[in-house]
């Protein structure tokens, strides 16, 4: 077992077996190379050198892991010894190298060799034939699941992942180190580090536009026996040392060595050149090439150096490739990993084109222990609801697949509030954080050092008697029935089943909800709305806030993301790093049993299960798709808005409850609910029902909400008048009608009559046929339009014919607040909503008026009017503004071309633009005849789009046969 739980559940007896698991086939290649260091590019450059096809599959966000993840920044003479290493050193124009020069160099040398490369996926199961011969690796990608298939491996991972799901003999080292080494960058030692520090010389110079700037570096040591027993807490339980904000950045990894080695071997080499082939293949048709090999404490040490790490993958690359191969198999099995057997299930995961599925069964893993609690991610959320749950006496682990909690506030960068309620337990982590930060302090906790905050959720953590992995992650479920009680993980030392009384899925992207088979909303063929992401630049190592919104990614997108991270790597060539994370701001969410709507916020809604309250704008980073904002934009005035606990509960699932970003919430209701400082309090609110869930054994849909709501009182996180609050809604009829005698244009008023459509209706039909004022008819009619009421089509046919064309909207992320079209394309899709084919003219004749520099939001009209007034008409005239200069050829479908259009600008709008009009004004014609298939063209030209939001809404929309229905759905 890989832990000692502080406070072990019983063993539950768990009778159900695995049912059959479908794996799609993402690539067949004849040698595999499974791993993040500079010696797996080395060595699958040497198999593509040899004539063998090869790709590589990585855990981590780069490549070089054994560099610029342990910052070995600093070349000796051997740095002119490989072509790979002068690259990754010779790019930096300071001293030591920067680690976002390495990793660009690693990626640039692959795809110069035409070699495909995937990050974040780790091998989780071995393929192999009837023969039992290795034939491929089931990869996990979150709670998703991909196979590559191939004839043999090289597995280049630290902890020989492979080597051990192929059941390869380990034993421990009789002379394995009893320390571990980080390396830190800073201004001063640590104040009060348990073990040894050594200062790095040089220093590190780094180039910056404010001015040059001299970074100490430090080597710190410490004997494992001080970080516990537990081998998996060992980063947590450093970083928990470490709160002193002189130290700026830390290294992802330590610079370690294995504590096991191959079991078989009959002497132990000194040097790499005295390997024999027997010693590096392992085993027939996997070979390894890390410090498990058959090495001496000295041949350990030789190996940890740069040059002999590459030359060892080019030595191995190379006899790999001059391997005879084995044909492809007919069929493939699993190797088991262990006893424990269950009803596994896991998440669907989004690929590209049309792929070979595995049917896999019989899935059986290895026991890694048992807690009560388990959070999946160490976020904004989960780091809280790790601290709230292990407070209340139960025993908690914290998963989290990067090296350091906290999320998008400190490994993203994002190291200030925007708005947010500081209450409760962000009140609590603001004044922690301000005894160690001085900028916290200046800024009364609204700002601070990423790398301080994150150290202080560890040492929350640690103090709270919870535990947290770093570098792992769920990656499946165990059910019993419609109950999570497991949870399949993956960690830097292999994989196995954790049994667990309840679930937090803090994953931000409702990964475990999505595993477990709950309802969830993704991009479909409805709509592409997605709030913009970015992938920041770290300028320098004192940086702080970067902030960023460049382009669409879609985190369980593994191809996608991969493609996200060198497109970074490329904009930003000169700055010292690209963050480690995507800073995405709409995922995977939850079908809750209760959906929080802009009409509910707005309206200002109460329940009676609220749990927290959020504070904050519409800071919609894109474009809007309810109704309501069509007609009247979203302030920019920070708005409250009463959470339930009824959105955090996935419909039909058990056992677990969902945080942040995944939450049931319209997409549009979501940027009002995101702010770190609520997402802080509700993750503590979760870690307190988990807690409770587990202790007592009652489901949270059961738990005494009252009971909760009263410590969320004495915590500071409620007010006490929620106690006392019921739903607010329906409001009384009294209420709807004075909202239609208003201001029919007014944000409030449009809300309200939305949100009440059968009491609304005859004061707006009404309106519409009587008042004196114009403007009044035109107002009543457009909510009637939008609402699908025919009666509405001659006072907005008139409108439409009578106007020209105002001025529209071009896409915008980052800032973009306020309307995203204007009043007239609001008026055009009010008209296609009818459905009314009186329609048709109008919408034509503003197509008509369109050229090849039209903005985004008249195209998304004209669009969105086509798809639901199908007629030749409107076709034949989508095809003509198609046909304008600049209208068409703007998908992304590879590497190359996400590269060549980067660019140094963060938040980039552009190309995003460009591609949001063709798609809009394609799916327009998709839907509306499509005579000549022009679009159904340019939809499959996106559906390989390395932006995985728009090859979602491509495919979404190519697959739907029952256009009818999808045109009642539009947005």
């Amino acid at each position: 077992m890989l832990c000692n739980p502080m406070k072990e559940r019983p063993k539950e007896n768990h009778t159900a077996t695995s049912s059959a698991v479908a794996v799609p086939i993402l690539s067949d290649v004849d040698i595999l190379v499974v791993g993040s260091t500079s010696a797996a590019v080395a060595a699958s450059l040497e198999i593509a050198r040899g004539g063998r096809s090869v790709m590589l599959v990585g855990d981590l966000s780069y490549l070089g892991s054994d560099l610029a993840g342990t910052y070995n920044l600093w070349p000796g003479d051997w740095v002119n010894e490989d072509p790979l290493l002068r690259s990754a050193f010779s790019e930096s124009a300071t001293f030591p190298a920067r680690p976002g020069a390495i990793k660009r160099a690693m990626e640039e040398a692959l795809l110069a060799a035409r070699i495909p490369f995937l990050f974040q996926s780790r091998p989780v199961a071995i393929l192999r034939n009837p023969a039992g011969e290795i034939a491929g690796v089931v990869f996990s990608v979150r709670t998703a699941l991909v196979a590559i298939t191939c004839r043999s491996i090289v597995d280049a991972t630290d902890q020989g992942l492979v080597a051990r799901l192929a059941g390869v003999p380990l034993r421990r080292r009789a002379d394995g180190p009893s320390f571990l080494t980080w390396t830190v960058l800073g201004t001063k030692p640590p104040k009060a580090w348990p073990g040894d520090v050594e200062e790095i010389q040089p220093a590190f110079l780094q180039l910056r536009e404010d001015g040059d700037a001299t970074y100490r570096a430090f080597r710190l040591r410490v004997d494992r026996e001080v970080l516990g027993p537990d081998p998996m807490a060992a980063g947590h339980v450093a970083r928990a040392l470490l709160v002193d904000e002189n130290i700026l950045m830390t290294a992802d990894r330590p610079e370690d060595s294995p504590l096991e080695m191959v079991a078989t071997p009959a002497y132990l080499a000194d040097r790499i050149d005295d390997l024999d082939l027997g010693g590096i293949e392992i085993s027939p048709g996997l070979w390894m090439v890390n410090g498990m090999l058959p090495f001496s404490a000295c041949g350990v040490s030789n190996f940890q150096r740069p040059d002999q790490a590459v030359a060892l993958g080019r030595r191995i690359g190379t006899e790999a490739a001059a391997m005879p191969l084995r044909p492809p198999a007919d069929s493939l099995f699993l190797q088991q990993g262990g006893p424990e057997t269950g009803d596994f299930r896991f998440a669907r995961v989004f690929l590209r084109g049309k792929q070979r599925i595995l049917s896999l069964d019989a899935w059986a893993f290895s026991s890694l222990g048992s807690f009560d609690v388990v959070i999946a991610g160490g976020g904004t959320g989960g780091a809280p609801a790790g601290i709230a749950a292990a407070r209340s006496g139960v025993s908690t682990l914290v998963l989290e697949m990067q090296h350091g909690l906290g999320g998008v506030g400190t490994l993203g960068l994002i190291s200030s509030y925007w708005f947010g309620n500081q209450v409760g337990f962000t009140a609590e982590l603001n004044e922690e954080v301000s005894r160690f930060d001085s900028l916290s302090r200046a800024k009364n906790g609204a700002s601070w050092k990423p790398e301080v905050k994150s150290r202080v959720y560890h040492r929350m953590l640690q103090e709270a008697g919870g535990r947290a992995w770093m570098g792992s992650f769920a990656f499946g479920v165990r059910m019993e029935g419609e109950r999570v009680a497991g949870l399949l993980v993956s960690t830097p030392f292999g994989c196995g089943l954790i049994d667990c009384g309840s679930v937090v899925d803090a994953t931000g992207n409702s990964d475990i909800a999505a595993a477990a088979g709950a309802p969830c909303r993704v991009i479909g063929a409805h709509h592409v709305a997605v709030q913009g992401a970015g992938l920041s630049a770290r300028a320098h190592p004192e940086a702080g806030y970067q902030n960023s919104d460049h382009t669409f990614i879609d985190d369980a997108d593994p191809v996608g993301v991969t493609g996200a991270f060198v497109h970074a790597r490329a904009k930003y060539p000169r700055d010292f790093d690209t963050v480690s994370m995507v800073n995405t701001r709409e995922r995977c969410q939850i079908v809750g049993e209760f959906e929080v709507s802009p009409l509910d916020i707005l309206a200002h809604r109460t329940f009676p299960d609220t749990v927290f309250v959020a504070c904050s704008n519409f800071d919609t980073h894109g474009f809007t798709i309810h109704p309501v904002f069509m007609m009247a934009p979203p302030g920019h005035d920070p708005v409250p808005a009463s959470v339930p606990f009824r959105c955090m509960l996935p419909q039909g699932i058990d056992g677990v409850v969902v945080t942040g970003l995944g939450m049931s919430a319209h997409r549009d209701a979501l940027p009002l609910l995101r702010m770190q400082a609520d997402v802080q309090n509700q993750g503590y609110v979760a870690g307190l029902a988990a807690a409770s869930s587990a202790s007592t054994g009652v489901a949270f849909r059961d738990l005494d909400i009252r009971a909760l709501q009263r410590e969320l009182v004495s915590l500071h996180i409620l007010d006490a008048k929620v106690l006392e609050q019921r739903d607010s809604f329906p409001m009384s009829p009294e209420d709807v009608q004075k909202a239609a005698r208003r201001d029919l244009g007014e944000l409030m008023n449009i809300a309200i009559l939305l949100a009440h459509p059968s009491q609304s209706r005859t004061h707006l039909l009404e309106v519409m046929a009587s008042d004196l004022d114009r403007n009044r008819r035109r107002d009543a009619a457009r909510i009637l339009g939008m609402m699908g009421e025919s009666a509405a089509v001659p006072v907005l046919n008139e409108t439409v014919l009578s106007l020209p064309w105002d001025e529209g909207w071009n896409y915008r992320g980052m800032g973009q607040f306020g309307s995203s079209m204007s009043w007239l394309d609001s008026v055009v899709i009010a008209l296609g909503k009818t459905r009314s084919p009186e329609g048709v003219e109008a919408v034509a004749s503003k197509i008509r008026e369109l050229d090849g520099k039209a903005e985004f939001s008249h195209c998304r009209a004209v669009g969105l009017a086509a798809a639901m007034l199908p007629d030749p008409r409107l076709a034949a005239a989508l095809e003509h503004l198609l046909e304008k200069d600049g209208m068409q050829g703007h998908a992304l479908g590879n590497l190359e071309a996400v590269r060549a259009g980067a660019n140094g600008n963060p938040n980039e709008t552009e190309t995003r633009n460009l591609s949001l009009r063709e798609l809009y004004l394609a799916m327009g014609l998709f839907l509306s005849s499509d005579p000549h298939k022009i679009g159904r063209r340019i939809l499959e030209s996106y559906s390989s789009d390395l932006r995985g939001p728009l090859a979602r809404y491509s495919q979404a929309l190519l697959a739907n046969d029952d256009h009818d229905g999808l045109r009642r759905d539009l947005a």
